[in-house]
């Protein structure tokens, strides 16, 4: 027996009837770690919502990096704004772990939001939420330090991903060290640097991909620096 899409993130904004409606459009895909689920520059064909899993939206720099535009994981709807405009993808998808997805074809989707406008309105708020963080990230590059960078993303990560243990935060951190060096704009070199640093002050420990944050007020005030 298929268990029933979880309501969460997307899917419990939007209410179970408008919810139950779009997941009789879609259909359920598993990919494994990896995967590429879209590329940029093709022509967007669906938009989706993770059931499990994390994925991350990935552009290519001018000299050739990669930089990670930003992370999802169970809830997020991923590949929309394509999908609305008819433009080309503007992100490589990558799935960062096995993932199962709801796919929303493109034409259904578009016909959906059509019906329901106050669900096309709360994803130009959430648009615009993103657009926020990624200015954010952009005045960081510019001015912010390799220290306060990293403790930024760390901030990020202990709050998208992270749950309370003792006094403690531990993050199971889906990225790896040269996806958390494309997150903050700096080589892995310079991120295995801070990250030491920040084991030596013990604001932090780390084993394998958990990362336990000891001081994260301390984290969020050096993040502002």
């Amino acid at each position: 027996m298929i268990a029933p899409v979880p309501m969460q993130g997307f899917l419990a904004r939007i209410g179970a009837d408008r919810a139950a409606e779009l997941t009789a459009m879609g259909t359920r895909r598993g990919y494994p770690a990896g995967a590429i689920l879209f590329l940029e520059g093709d022509v967007a064909h669906e938009a989706v919502v993770v059931l499990s899993g994390d994925l991350k939206v990935v552009v290519g720099s001018a000299d050739g990096r990669d930089v990670v535009l930003d992370l999802f994981g169970p809830g997020g709807l991923v590949g929309e704004w394509s999908v609305i405009d008819g433009k080309t993808r503007s992100a490589t998808v990558t799935a960062l772990s096995d993932v199962e997805v709801l796919t929303l074809p493109a034409v259904p989707f578009r016909e959906f939001l059509d019906r329901h406008p106050e669900v096309r309105e709360g994803l130009l708020l959430d648009t615009i939420g993103r657009l926020r963080a990624q200015v954010r990230h952009q005045l960081e590059f510019g001015a912010g330090d390799a220290m306060g960078r990293v403790c930024a993303r760390l901030v990020e990560l202990a709050e998208r991903f992270g749950h309370l243990d003792g006094d403690t935060t531990v993050i199971h951190s889906p990225l790896s060290q040269a996806d958390l060096a494309a997150w903050t704009g700096l080589s892995r070199e310079a991120v295995v640097k801070a990250m030491r640093q920040l084991r030596s002050m013990g604001w932090i420990s780390n084993r394998g991909p958990d990362i336990t944050v000891h001081d994260l007020e301390r984290l969020r005030r050096r993040a502002t620096h």
